[in-house]
């Protein structure tokens, strides 16, 4: 599993040496879910990818729309919606997410399909224009392009 051209980030999301998730067994040392020792830190080798279903407050396993034994998933998010000055809030969009997407495709094998929006116009950017009278200036022509 582990390949001599892998680097050392794409190693860190491998569980120890024997213990896989397919393998990890009580008899080999490797119990899913529970913390084991791997040069001096607590490593938890889960079996299989559980999500907290807030509606009924517990732990499920994740199941994808393909059914239960695929890998497939198709993923889409609403981005951010782009009327004003970029800020931190837009980049936490693309980085939590991002996160999650590789953690379930490098650690759990999954192969996702990930689409996000961006919005580009709606009803608050037509009327911040019309309030700053945009459109009106547009209107009269001084907002078209002369190259």
């Amino acid at each position: 599993m582990c390949d001599a051209n892998m680097t050392s980030k794409e190693r860190a999301w491998l569980p120890p040496a024997g213990c896989t998730p397919s393998s990890s067994t009580a008899a080999n040392g490797c119990n899913p879910g529970v913390s084991m020792k791997d040069s001096g830190s607590s490593v938890a080798v889960p079996s299989t990818l559980h999500l907290l279903n807030s509606l009924v407050d517990k732990k499920v396993p994740f199941v994808p729309a393909a059914g239960p034994g695929s890998k497939n998933i198709t993923w889409y998010t609403c981005g951010p919606t782009v009327y004003d000055a970029a800020h931190l809030g837009h980049a936490r969009n693309y980085l939590a997410f991002d996160i999650v997407r590789r953690v379930m495709e490098d650690y759990f094998g999954y192969q996702i399909v990930y689409v996000m929006n961006i919005t580009d116009i709606e009803d608050k950017i037509i009327l911040r224009a019309r309030r700053n009278h945009i459109m009106a200036a547009y209107l009269a022509g001084e907002g078209k392009d002369t190259g």
